[in-house]
């Protein structure tokens, strides 16, 4: 009787490594939180194995997906399917299955993929290669090891990069994915290069590979355990991003060492800083010192005291002219005038009490705007005067300040929003042109600069007084900038997390200071001076004011003159025709 016992059981014995496929999908839902299936079946293939999986997967949202849907699958992210996803592919060939995942968007390499089959451990090792090469690491097999398909073992990737097939248990692949990277065994990544403070920072003869962007992703190679190759651009010692996008496409690099906007050439971390476009324009210029004599006062003030000089000087007039019986104009008026000087004057042949309450008016009028003319100019003389500041694109218009461009900004506006009224003013040019002339702060153009641009150029200018530029404030477009990078390279999402991480912990604008102050340190962009505040030798423009006010009041005395003499004329040729026709009358 034993001996019959022992033999059932025999018979009955199953492998302990061999896992259900149902109970297999349930827990590996649960252990990657899945929100929802998607079942990818030939066209010609039964539904009867999508039915036993459907079994248990009614808690779970599940989409079935044909062979002959290839449209949807390549816009997958169209359908809005909640996540994380859980893709099973049962019964695939290899190459179908390589088909397949050819047609997949880059989104969905951080999705898992559960392939059900019966195959050799060679063949599973070449597909295992070739999707880890096309960029999906998360593929766990299901090897059938019975006629119905619904029980079998389990099969995935070693770490990277050895990347060796080996059995698992769900477990086992759930810890597995998420320490695929820990440790790349001096795995070499090509980094492209180029000039960008703050964002990167190149000196190959000097070994200076520094940048905020350019050290959080050297960090991060040297964390996984990873090789740094610098890959220096054709022209690296300027801003040169179509160079390092070429260099991806053409397979020379596997990513690019600074951030850039979102294109899709190629493909980018996920991002998650929100860098914004600002136009760099000249602060507003100082006047000529010729504008200071009308300075202190607005238009209408002038206006309004050369109304006060027409209306006493000829109240004045007609006071003298009942008094002796002439109007002596050209006196009064130059009177009048040194009385807003403060400067002596004095009512001639005006006499009683009239002359001293005019005597008293004009000198206290004449005090008080002379010292109010005088306090505005002292202040004026001690600030400076300046052009009105430009506070729109209509007034960069006005102005015709030219906006220069490179190439790669223009590809980058004709992607998001940029004003129709800036184009005019658009000037496309060389980096190397731009950067010699921003290098400087030429206020003869306006320069394009990011929010963290910004930073650096106001680091650069912080000893002066006035700066040179400023960002106008208005933003011009906003953009999400990430590292660009192979299509199919396996540590994109890793670094994307690390982006993230960097970000939350404020560890961006630390390396971001730093990129300021070792840019000026190295001598790729100079501190401005300060202005002077020494005593220096007058030149010839302290002058002009003084002259100018002279030549106007001998221009004033000189008028003045004129028409006295010429009243004087006509007034004597009419008193002896007046005295003729007199003499005749009687």
């Amino acid at each position: 009787m034993s001996k019959l016992i022992c033999l059932l059981c025999l018979l009955t014995n199953v492998d302990s490594s061999t896992y259900d496929l149902n109970s297999s999908i349930a827990a590996l839902n649960r252990g990657l939180q899945s929100k929802t299936n998607i079942i990818y079946t030939e066209s010609a293939q039964p539904l009867d194995i999508y039915e036993r999986i459907c079994e248990v997967l009614s808690h779970v949202p599940s989409v079935l997906l044909k062979r002959t849907d290839q449209s949807s699958l390549s816009s997958i992210n169209d359908l809005h399917l909640p996540k994380p996803l859980l893709v099973i592919l049962p019964k695939p060939s290899p190459d179908q299955a390589e088909a397949m995942f050819e047609q997949l968007p880059t989104e969905m390499q951080q999705s898992d993929f559960l392939i059900v089959g019966c195959d050799t451990a060679a063949n599973w090792h070449q597909l295992l290669s070739a999707l880890w090469q096309q960029g999906f690491p998360n593929v766990l097999l299901f090897n059938s090891t019975d006629r119905g398909g619904l029980r079998g073992q389990f099969y995935t990737s070693g770490f990277y990069p050895q990347r060796q097939l080996q059995r698992c248990s769900i477990e086992d692949y759930l810890w597995s994915r998420q320490h695929w990277f820990d440790n790349l065994g001096g795995l070499e990544v090509r980094v492209a290069l180029y000039n960008d403070p703050p964002r990167s920072l190149v000196y190959p003869e000097n070994d200076m590979y520094s940048g905020y962007s350019l050290l959080l992703l050297r960090e991060f190679l040297a964390h996984r355990g990873a090789k740094f190759v610098p890959v220096l651009t054709t022209n690296h010692s300027v801003f040169s991003p179509h160079d390092c996008l070429k260099y991806i496409r053409n397979n020379l690099s596997d990513v690019c060492g600074a951030l850039l906007a979102y294109s899709n050439d190629v493909s980018f971390t996920a991002s998650y800083t929100y860098l914004y476009v600002n136009i760099l324009i000249p602060n507003a210029q100082p006047k000529s010192k010729n504008y200071y004599i009308i300075a202190p006062m607005q238009l209408k003030t002038w206006l309004s005291m050369l109304l006060y000089i027409a209306i006493t000087c000829s109240f004045v007039s007609c006071v003298c002219r009942l008094q002796l019986g002439r109007w002596e104009y050209g006196r009064f008026l130059l009177d009048i005038i040194s009385s807003l000087l403060c400067v002596g004057f004095e009512l001639r042949h005006i006499t009683g009490w009239q002359y001293y309450i005019l005597y008293s008016s004009i000198f206290l009028v004449g005090f008080m705007i002379a010292n109010y003319y005088l306090a505005f100019l002292a202040t004026i003389l001690s600030t400076g005067v300046y052009e009105p500041e430009i506070r729109s694109f209509e007034d960069m218009v006005d102005r015709n300040i030219s906006i220069l461009i490179g190439d790669y900004d223009k590809k980058v506006f004709e992607i998001y929003d940029f004003p129709d009224i800036l184009w005019n003013i658009t000037r496309l040019v060389s980096y190397p042109f731009i950067q010699a002339h921003r290098r400087v702060f030429d206020a003869k153009y306006a320069y394009l600069a990011h929010s963290d641009r910004l930073v650096l150029f106001a680091f650069q200018q912080q000893y002066m007084t006035k700066p040179r530029m400023r960002p106008l404030p208005i933003d011009l477009q906003h953009s999400l900038p990430g590292f660009p990078m192979r299509r199919h390279w396996l540590l994109k999402h890793k670094l994307s997390e690390a982006v993230l991480n960097s970000f939350g912990s404020g560890l961006l604008d630390k390396l971001a200071d730093d990129t300021n102050q070792q840019t000026i340190h190295i001598g790729y962009l100079n501190l401005i001076p300060s202005e002077p505040y020494e005593a220096k030798p007058l030149t010839l423009d302290y002058f002009n004011v003084p002259l100018i006010m002279l030549v106007f009041g001998l221009i004033i005395a000189f008028v003045c003159l004129i028409v006295e003499l010429l009243w004087r004329r006509i007034h004597d040729a009419y008193t002896p025709d007046r005295c003729e026709r007199t003499g005749v009358a009687e």
